[in-house]
């Protein structure tokens, strides 16, 4: 139980790697704010509550909005009394070559992937100083590294949150306060079927994807969940500023043979 006694808000906690990472963390004893704009959150805490080793409580949240991001910030502060681990992890996808991309669709997705990064830094700076040993980590992308067509707004907000990461661990590191990133892989999540849904014939799709990745198929939420918890944890007290991929070695490759 590594986080007993501990509070982590966990944004994008509605489902997916968010989902597996409030549980993870419940699980390991702490107190979790899960932040999602998603009624479903509400579920995924409730089912926290009922299992018993975690507390959890839901807080429906725009995460591009700062007044929003405050008031999840002050409701975590106000229930427990303390924040200890922040894992900004809500995104979006729009699956769009950057010329087709309006200026409403970009500043969309760099403010939920991005922008949010900032906000909830900014907001949470505060408690995690108090706290004396906070960590932050943020989820990237492969994406921020090697991407592929009409995925311009993605990959950008990505390689950003990756570049703030880096800037914030500096910035951060004389209070205690450390700061990583992961980027994920391919992970069945809602967003790795929506994207499918898209494509004119996923089960080609699938297999050409399996046949970049080294490990040879996708990812689970759960993995990427153990990495967060690692980064967070004090057995990760001299990381910060790194940024783990999690994605079964795919930006390992030069090349596909």
């Amino acid at each position: 139980m590594p986080f007993t006694g501990r509070t982590a808000i966990v944004t994008g906690a509605a489902h997916g790697i968010g989902e597996a990472t409030a549980r993870r963390f419940a699980n390991d004893g702490a107190n979790v704010v899960c932040v999602d704009i998603h009624p479903r959150g509400a579920e995924v805490a409730s089912a926290i509550d009922s299992a018993g080793r975690g507390s959890a409580i839901f807080c429906q949240t725009d995460i591009s909005n700062a007044a929003q991001v405050e008031a999840s910030v002050d409701r975590a502060l106000q229930r427990y009394g303390r924040l200890d681990v922040l894992v900004n992890n809500g995104a979006i996808t729009l699956p769009k070559g950057f010329e087709q991309t309006d200026q409403k669709e970009w500043d969309h997705v760099r403010g939920v992937n991005l922008d949010s990064v900032f906000l909830y830094l900014r907001a949470c700076s505060p408690a995690l100083r108090e706290s004396g040993r906070g960590a932050v980590v943020n989820v990237a992308s492969f994406h921020a590294s090697a991407t592929i067509e009409n995925f311009g707004a993605y990959a950008a907000s990505k390689a950003g949150v990756v570049g703030l990461s880096r800037s914030a661990a500096l910035d951060l590191a004389k209070d205690g306060i450390r700061v990583n990133a992961v980027c994920p892989g391919i992970i069945q999540t809602a967003m790795w079927d929506a994207w499918l849904a898209e494509v004119d014939d996923p089960d080609a799709t699938v297999q050409e994807v399996l046949g970049l990745q080294p490990l040879r198929r996708v990812g689970k939420p759960e993995e990427v969940a153990n990495a967060i918890a690692f980064l967070a944890s004090d057995e990760a007290s001299y990381v910060t500023g790194t940024t783990l991929y999690v994605d079964g070695g795919v930006t390992a490759r030069l090349h596909h043979v």
